[in-house]
């Protein structure tokens, strides 16, 4: 289970850098209205890295 959470909390961590270039190329064009679509995703898969990291370290001290 442990490594199911590292798998996810790893992908989610790639999405959110390939989000943030994207972002950074909408910036580099001026389409504002992409590149701030683009900065949510960014936040939304950073937040999921967040939890998953809690949610594995969480499951750690529940078991001792």
């Amino acid at each position: 289970m442990k490594r199911i959470y590292q798998y996810c909390s790893l992908l989610a961590c790639v999405f959110s850098f390939y989000f943030g270039w994207l972002a950074y190329l909408h910036l580099a064009r001026e389409d504002i209205d992409q590149m701030y679509l683009n900065i949510a995703y960014c936040a939304l898969f950073l937040s999921v890295t967040v939890f998953t990291f809690d949610v594995k370290d969480r499951k750690k001290t529940d078991k001792s």
